[in-house]
């Protein structure tokens, strides 16, 4: 197997990988609907506080355990094989704790939170939530380490060749992951019950477990081909099966987190991070029971149209990565995707129409904007970044990313519980107004909007080389 034809091929095993954990992110997004409704209605009696209490402990070993800074560490000092087995595993744990959640633990339970966090958690939680929150905890504590080893498996592979269009084929892969869950997830709940849509996340995360381990045979005979390409022969047992093959000068010292921190491009693309995913993440969280609530529309239905955002990335975002490898301009397409995103919150928040047609124009909208930044941001670290210090980079990104992923869905969790209006026998929902969520989603909107905005302008002056065309650097 020729060169180009291997880092192929490893890209596509990685990429699905990423996609099962994508796949179990967005499993209980398009039934979240079914969730709160009552134990007589057949669901769980979650409120929107809870619910997004669920959606936000995603991020919650990673913000207080400080896994995402640990697991950059563990990254670039023990290597990829390592790190990424031992996340991927955690994925799958933390997905079967969220599954015995729900089938196991009673919803009529409840529990004393003594930490809300100034307010912002519910004091009183049923400890199915907490459960499940635990396990979904877990699964993002993998999760995000997973990115962060597959972003350094694809720089390892492609840097010097199609570097932004693979990891613009890797974000597809990702959003098919994130499509097939709020595709399907509806249909099999309502053939089999809420609890079997997890188990089926379970699943596909267990196969991305096994294809993980598949690569890491490729991993271990790419680092024998580089050993023998620095010394010139055949090292035998004298090549490391892990990262420790790297050369003296390109392994990973403490003191370079200090060089990262002292980048102000760096922090810029970071803000940028924070900003932009947490006004679409947490959005996707609840845009089914929008859909519903604005639009009139079924749960399945309204899972199809929200879906509309990841099926659009699957072709958009290699595109638009083809195009920042060959021409550059990555600042520009990540102001562009900002600038959009915030039009469509602004469409959301005030709907010049209330029918299907409209909403699915507006998510056709998202998912351009979805396309945009990640096509031109990930491939836009390693360039003020160098390779042995990326997987702490990334993390760094990551853990402020995950700020806004645990707060943001909490924060819109209470404002919807604020803006419910219930029926009189208290069981079901009558209407929930989503101005004041989209509202807010469009101030965050803005300010990447704003951040994206400095990242070109700082361009124009410091040459940070992010209007530049990848391939050039051939």
């Amino acid at each position: 197997m020729n060169e180009r034809r291997k880092r192929w091929t490893v890209l596509v095993l990685v990429s699905v990988v990423m996609a099962m954990g994508y796949v179990f992110w967005d499993i209980v997004s398009p039934i979240s609907t079914s969730l709160k409704a009552s134990l007589e209605e057949g669901g769980m009696g979650w409120s929107a506080a809870e619910y997004g209490f669920y959606a936000g402990s995603y991020s919650i070993f990673n913000i207080f355990l400080l896994m995402l800074f640990f697991g950059g560490v563990i990254l670039d000092k023990c290597g990829i094989r390592f790190t990424g087995l031992l996340a991927t595993g955690v994925m799958l744990l933390g997905a079967i704790i969220n599954y015995a959640a729900l089938t196991m633990v009673s919803p009529l339970l409840e529990i004393d939170v003594p930490f809300t966090l100034f307010g912002l958690i519910p004091g009183h939680l049923k400890t199915q939530v907490l459960v499940a929150s635990l396990g979904f905890g877990l699964f993002g504590m993998g999760c995000d380490i997973t990115g962060i080893t597959v972003s350094k498996i694809i720089t390892k592979w492609f840097i010097g060749h199609e570097l932004a269009s693979a990891m613009g084929l890797q974000v597809a892969m990702a959003r098919l992951g994130t499509a097939s869950a709020l595709s399907f997830s509806p249909l099999i709940a309502q053939g089999f019950g809420l609890s079997a849509s997890l188990l089926a996340g379970a699943g596909v995360l267990l196969f991305g477990f096994v294809l993980f381990v598949i690569y890491t045979f490729y991993d271990r005979h790419f680092d024998r081909e580089q050993a023998v390409r620095r010394t010139g022969r055949i090292a035998g047992s004298a090549v490391s099966i892990d990262a420790k093959s790297e050369t003296k000068e390109d392994s990973f010292r403490l003191r370079d987190i200090c060089v990262i921190l002292r980048n102000p491009g760096f922090w810029l693309l970071a803000l940028l991070c924070v900003s932009f995913y947490s006004s679409i993440r947490p959005f996707m969280k609840f845009a089914t029971d929008l859909m519903i609530n604005t639009f009139g529309v079924a749960e399945t239905t309204a899972g199809w149209l929200v879906a509309a955002i990841p099926y659009g990335t699957i072709v958009l975002t290699p595109l638009f990565g083809t195009l920042y490898d060959r021409y550059g301009h990555g600042a520009r397409l990540l102001l562009g995707g900002s600038v959009l995103l915030l039009v469509a919150d602004l469409l959301l928040a005030f709907p010049l129409s209330h029918s299907a047609a409209y909403a699915l124009v507006i998510m056709l909208f998202v998912g351009i904007a979805f396309s945009l930044v990640p096509s031109a941001f990930w491939p836009s670290v390693p360039k003020l970044v160098p390779l042995a210090q990326l997987g702490t980079a990334y993390s760094i990104i990551y853990f402020v990313q995950n700020i806004g992923l645990m707060l943001v869905p909490v924060w819109i969790g209470g404002i919807v519980d604020r803006h419910t209006v219930r029926s009189n026998d208290g069981l079901s929902s009558l209407h929930v107004d989503y101005t004041i969520p989209m509202v807010v989603f469009a101030a965050i909107s803005l300010l990447a909007v704003a951040t994206s905005l400095t990242l070109l302008l700082s361009d124009g002056t410091k040459k940070d080389g992010l209007e530049q065309a990848n391939m050039s650097q051939q």
